[in-house]
This record gives C-alpha cells, structure tokens and sequence, in this order.
C-alpha cells in the first residue's frame, strides 16, 4: 500500500516514510516569494495571493507577484506618481508637481493646477511648462518686461 498526502500537504518524508506537513509552511507552499500561501476553503489547495503592494502578473496557476508601481503605474493617474505607504506597503498615488487631486476618497485624479488658459499668468504673458519640474512658466509676450519680483511675473 502506497501512502500519499492529502491536497495542500507536502510529504517532507521519504517514499517508505511519508510525513505530511502543510504545504504553506514548506517553501511557502512554492509560492511566490512576495506572496502569501493560503488553502482553498474548499477543496483545500495551495493559493498564492500576492502581497500588498504587489500585482500578479503571471497566468493561471503560476502566480509571479511584481512592485505594483512597476506595473501600470500601480494603477495610478497617469499624471501621478506611485509609491507606496511605509507601514503597509499599499500603493500611494501623488500627482506630480503642476497637478492638483480632483478624485474622491482614495481615487487620485490628477488635473492642471492653472487653468489650460493664460488666467494663471495674465493677458500679457505665455504658460508653459518647465520640462524637467513640470511647473507652470509665465514668459512674457514680445514688447512686454517683467515688473514682478521673485516667482511672480507681471507683464508691463
């Protein structure tokens, strides 16, 4: 007679000897190492359910969890940056400089802080955007001086 383990344990044993164990506490069920091994309530088969944080990317059974910052942007705006929480690694969405939160709750939805408009740099002046910071520049048009001082353009 051949004895064999039930479905979600492991023989740690050998062929002649076979001793069961859960197969959640031998390698991690041969789960992913960013996830968490856990037991079908009913059937009682290994599942690998990725961490906080972390996005399956793998098919079917073969569970491969990646930085879910790394995949799609975490999900986030497409204005915004993806990072994660210190205490529970969950994905934090913060819009880049330039861009202001207009979601509810925990839905980020980046838009331009200044209006598409030139209101933000007045009539006499052209927004644009620095390339690296993405902060709103106000240039004054030709035949116009800036009177302002500091970060505050006027155009006189």
């Amino acid at each position: 007679m051949k004895c064999t383990c039930k479905t979600g344990y492991t023989n740690t044993g050998c062929d002649d000897n076979v001793v069961c164990a859960d197969s959640c506490t031998v390698n991690n069920g041969d789960c992913h190492s960013n996830a968490d091994c856990l037991h079908d309530a009913t059937t009682n088969a290994v599942q690998c359910i990725c961490n906080t944080g972390y996005t399956n990317t793998g098919s079917g059974s073969n569970v491969v969890c990646k930085d879910s910052c790394t995949v799609n942007n975490g999900a986030c705006d497409d204005h915004a940056v993806c990072s994660h929480d210190a205490k529970t690694n969950a994905v934090v969405c913060t819009c880049k400089t330039g861009y202001t939160n207009t979601g509810s709750g925990s839905k980020v939805v980046c838009t331009d802080s200044s209006s598409e408009s030139n209101e933000a740099c007045g009539r006499h002046a052209v927004r644009s955007r620095d390339a690296k910071t993405n902060a709103v520049v106000c240039t004054c048009k030709a035949g116009y001086s800036n009177t302002g001082s500091g970060s505050k353009v006027v155009c006189t």
